[in-house]
């Protein structure tokens, strides 16, 4: 765990510049960011919401994540507009078994800085430090329902491997197909690359350059 903090240590806090020239700084979550984060997670609109994993409304889940950080099989990174975080990106590592090489990504954007390039930027940033931990696939795990992460997993370079019907529940119980997406770490890699420096020039600020 060390090492891992370490790195993150020396790599962030990063300024990144976004398509209509707003500056966000992206970090690593830390434990005093708890009122931060549950105050984002309740600005999400319900339509947001009902598409999550967990019930972010509970401030529990919320202390616990803050709480019990482990950089060896989480990676939380915060993108932040002064003090309001306004960007959540996940990469989930496995320490040992068959799936060590495979992480799991996942990804919320406030609405107010959607359509900007900040999740396309996150992603990137997970993307490093999948490569950085010498990962070899990603996998994203989207409600099919959800088109907006669909089409910006797609535009990045995810493939849907799988289409479960019927696989999860939403937060009002009903059931929604899950689709696995499926990357190549290094493909993704250049693929984004090359979108960011396509769709964000001139507005990006490559992170670590001066940052």
């Amino acid at each position: 765990m060390t090492a891992n903090r370490d790195t993150l240590t020396t790599a962030y806090p990063k300024t990144v510049k976004l398509k209509d020239h707003r500056s966000v700084v992206i970090r690593p979550l830390a434990q005093d960011d708890f009122d931060r984060l549950h105050a984002s997670f309740l600005a999400l609109p319900e339509e947001d919401r009902i598409f999550l994993r967990h019930d972010v409304r509970d401030p529990e889940l919320v202390r616990e994540w803050t709480r019990n950080l482990d950089f060896e099989r989480c990676i939380p990174l915060m993108a932040l507009d002064g003090n309001e975080i306004v960007g959540n990106g996940r990469l989930y590592m496995m320490t040992h078994g068959w799936m060590q090489h495979v992480g799991l990504i996942r990804l919320i954007t406030a609405g107010t800085h959607r359509h900007a390039g900040l999740g396309a930027l996150i992603l990137r940033e997970l993307v490093a430090l999948a490569e950085e931990r010498n990962l070899e696939k990603l996998q994203a795990q989207v409600i099919e329902d959800s088109v907006a992460a669909i089409k910006l997993c797609q535009a990045v370079g995810f493939e849907t491997a799988a289409i479960l019907k019927d696989m999860v529940k939403d937060q009002t119980g009903r059931k929604r197909n899950l689709a696995i997406m499926v990357s190549d770490v290094a493909n993704l890699s250049r693929i984004m690359e090359d979108w960011i420096h396509d769709s964000m020039q001139p507005a990006y600020r490559v992170p670590g350059a001066g940052c």
